[in-house]
């Protein structure tokens, strides 16, 4: 009964107080909206600069160019090609019979088998174009010996490496090859011949490693823009053979910022960068960084001492991609620091939105008290 009454109570002091408590329920309504709309993590485009030592990408569109008139290169190595054919003139005092030859089919005899190519004047890379799901791992740069290396695995189509030759012959040393319908060597000793063609392109359909030894005294962009990705990593595994449990994973960052939700994250060397799916979905821009001798130092301050160290060298990657959620830290495990994406991020910043939630706390706490001491008080 006695509940009946305070029912019928609270009933009439709504009908008293009526426009009250309709602008109580329809303020309470929006309180609970803002802080839902300030909370529950929203996905949200984001964009950011990373120095690398290396990452990895599985390409997302059929013909992405990922590399376009690298020239003056010095040589190039090509480790784990199965299966390939070379057309064009061939020269060999070691191998007169290959003079005779306008076509070689060359097939691998080992694993570890390597195709170097030997350039006797100007030699350009047209293009390295990528097909849908090719996935480029471990892209590097190594500035000690000018170096740019990563491993190729094409998934149903082929992946096409293009070379202009410019009219010079090229020398052409095959380790771990034989040529069919030619007396094989022994397994350890290469084969070497010259090549002259108009055109040079190997089709590749499986897994391989390429390193490309660059041009000391040019800074051509060689890399294209705007390529489509997904699963991007930056980071490469340290596998011990030993024991599975033993393997650990080493980020690759150097240093970089990230930006989403007008907030912006720095990272630092060897800080994990944790992107919920779907993650970065653009390459804007990759650039190497290799600084001239005379310019390879800079000044850090320690407290009371002074450091000189090295300049950073590498990769410079520029991303865009969508998420709710970047995390950073030493331990993907545990991350220290993090940038969630919500509705109202999107149009305001952090300190915006944590006070429109206080006011809205605060906005409750008095109505409440309000409603709760009318009540008391109301017959």
């Amino acid at each position: 009964m006695k509940s009946k009454h305070n029912f019928k109570s609270f009933w009439r002091f709504i009908r008293k107080n009526l426009k009250f408590c309709t602008v109580f329920i329809v303020t309470l309504a929006l309180v609970f909206l803002s802080i839902f709309w300030g909370i529950i993590p929203v996905k949200q485009n984001f964009e950011g600069n990373l120095l690398v030592k290396s990452f990895s990408f599985t390409c997302q569109e059929n013909e992405s160019l990922l590399l376009k008139d690298v020239d003056n290169l010095s040589q190039i190595d090509l480790s784990g090609l199965k299966k390939f054919t070379l057309a064009g003139i061939f020269s060999s005092l070691a191998d007169p019979e290959l003079n005779k030859r306008e076509r070689l089919e060359i097939e691998s005899i080992r694993e570890n088998s390597t195709l170097t190519i030997t350039p006797t004047a100007d030699f350009i890379l047209q293009e390295l174009r990528l097909q849908k799901e090719t996935r480029v791992k471990n892209l590097k740069y190594a500035p000690f010996d000018n170096r740019l290396a990563f491993s190729l695995q094409p998934n149903s189509q082929p992946v096409n490496l293009s070379f202009n030759p410019s009219g010079n012959p090229i020398k052409i040393t095959l380790s771990g090859y034989k040529i069919a319908n030619l007396p094989q060597k022994k397994e350890d000793i290469p084969l070497e011949f010259n090549l002259s063609t108009t055109e040079f392109k190997l089709e590749i359909q499986q897994a391989i490693d390429v390193n490309l030894q660059l041009s000391q005294d040019k800074e051509q962009p060689i890399f294209w823009r705007n390529i489509k990705v997904s699963n991007v990593r930056f980071e490469r595994p340290i596998i011990t053979g030993n024991n599975v449990r033993d393997d650990l994973v080493e980020s690759t960052i150097i240093s970089g910022n990230i930006r989403m939700a007008q907030q912006d994250l720095k990272l630092e060397e060897n800080q994990f960068l944790i992107v919920e799916k779907p993650g970065v979905e653009i390459l804007n821009q990759i650039k190497i960084i290799r600084e001239d001798s005379n310019q390879n130092l800079k000044l850090k301050t320690t407290g009371e001492n002074l450091q000189i160290t090295e300049a950073s060298q590498g990769l410079e990657v520029s991303v865009s991609g969508n998420t709710n959620s970047i995390q950073v830290g030493l331990n993907p495990r545990l991350p220290i620091a993090q940038i969630q994406g919500s509705f109202l991020s999107r149009y305001l910043g952090s300190e915006a939105i944590v006070a429109i939630i206080s006011f809205s706390a605060g906005l409750i706490v008095s109505l409440l008290s309000w409603l709760f001491d009318n009540f008391a008080a109301s017959p």
